[in-house]
């Protein structure tokens, strides 16, 4: 594969650079006649040919059927998630005490509680990868009751895991005006656009508090329909994004660890298809000594991946109260550029959770060294760095 060595963008910006576009126009189309999947040598071998099931759709058909992926609450339901609430606060129990092992039973819900494993099973481990809460009054509650709220539903789908270095088990995406051209920004702490990706967690779960002004559209798209379009059209392709990439820790390093891994973006693992991938993290790599650019076909592969997300995904505005859960190996999700005003800052609260432990997909040792080590009580770490503590703050930082 050529190698094409591009220079930092000096200001945001991860589009494919334009000699790089130029070059990959210049190239012949590719002859398909290689033995993608049937060949020991190829990065392919033993996967499927094409994912059937469940995981994949399209983003038009989900948006016709909201009955197989939002769930609307109840009052009861209601009732009984505002009376956990006041109940784990008046035990005055560490918040942090949520982010342990089986710790739901600090947050008993009877009867939600039943619904939230059913479709832990049905939709998010399996199934469309998605499940979409709505309807609870989150404006009525303030920053130590929503963050109670939250952890204590996610306590019966996973186990929270450090979402950076600074060792958040509750993160919170909001606009601290971190610079995006700085190659260690974490773009959630920032208003541009994030790119379709996936994060370093089984689930990732979104709490809308506030909206934005303007924009902030969230994006949800199937990795195994987009494997399937892949494979059908640019198998090459396909086989490039099994291969390894360079990504880039930014700046987050575990102890002993380079800052930077090699890691392909789709796996087969345990019968199932996996998929690990965030383009900010691929495209600054080579800053690092020790990396490499990255060639013009995963250049090209990185821009159909980008494609494919998009025409295929399915679009939605996150409201007040939302919660969005996604599963992390099998979906990508984006969000649009934002804009806050005085009136409105956008603010999602966020969990990692980590699921290996009570029945999740388990995930091959490559990337799962990826996801960090274990803690004493056997859930990952997440994203460790010297001297971390873990944390659960009410407010970004």
């Amino acid at each position: 594969m050529a190698k094409v060595a591009v220079s930092l963008p000096s200001k945001w910006g991860i589009e494919t650079p334009q000699e790089v576009k130029d070059n990959i126009l210049k190239r012949q189309p590719p002859t398909q006649t290689a033995n993608w999947f049937s060949d020991p040598t190829s990065p392919l071998f033993g996967f499927p040919e094409k994912v059937t099931g469940d995981s994949v759709w399209y983003g038009k058909d989900l948006e016709k059927a909201p009955e197989k992926w939002i769930h609307h609450l109840s009052q009861d339901e209601i009732d009984e998630i505002d009376n956990a609430v006041q109940k784990f606060l008046s035990s005055k129990t560490p918040l942090i005490r949520l982010a342990e092992r089986d710790s739901k039973d600090l947050f008993p819900l009877p009867i939600f509680g039943q619904t939230l494993q059913e479709k832990r099973n049905t939709n998010i481990l399996n199934g469309p990868g998605l499940w979409l809460v709505r309807g609870f009054p989150i404006h009525k509650y303030n920053a130590e009751e929503r963050s109670t709220l939250f952890l204590g539903i996610g306590s019966h789908l996973g186990a929270p895991v450090s979402q950076n270095g600074k060792g958040h088990l509750l993160g919170h995406v909001k606009d601290l005006g971190s610079d995006p051209a700085n190659p260690d920004t974490r773009i959630y702490t920032t208003h541009e656009r994030q790119w379709f990706h996936s994060d370093e967690s089984d689930v990732v779960g979104l709490l809308c508090v506030q909206v934005s002004e303007e924009g902030g559209q969230s994006s949800v798209a199937s990795a195994h329909t987009i494997y399937n379009e892949i494979v059908s059209r640019r198998p090459d392709l396909a086989a490039v994004l099994a291969s390894d990439f360079y990504f880039d820790r930014k700046g987050e390093v575990p102890p002993g660890m380079a800052p930077f891994f090699k890691l392909p973006l789709y796996y087969h693992h345990d019968g199932k298809l996996i998929s690990s991938f965030d383009r900010n993290f691929l495209i600054r790599t080579s800053r690092h000594p020790g990396t490499e650019p990255l060639s013009l076909d995963q250049w090209e592969a990185l821009d159909l991946l980008e494609n494919y997300s998009k025409e295929f995904a399915l679009h939605m505005v996150l409201q007040p109260g939302d919660m969005q859960w996604v599963h992390n190996h099998k979906l990508f999700h984006s969000r649009e550029k934002y804009k806050d005003s005085d009136a409105k800052r956008r603010h999602l609260l966020r969990l990692w959770l980590t699921t290996e432990h009570n029945g999740g997909w388990q995930l091959p040792e490559k990337l799962g060294i990826n996801f960090g080590g274990f803690r004493p009580d056997g859930i990952r770490t997440g994203i460790i760095v010297p001297g971390i503590e873990f944390r659960v703050p009410l407010d970004a930082e």
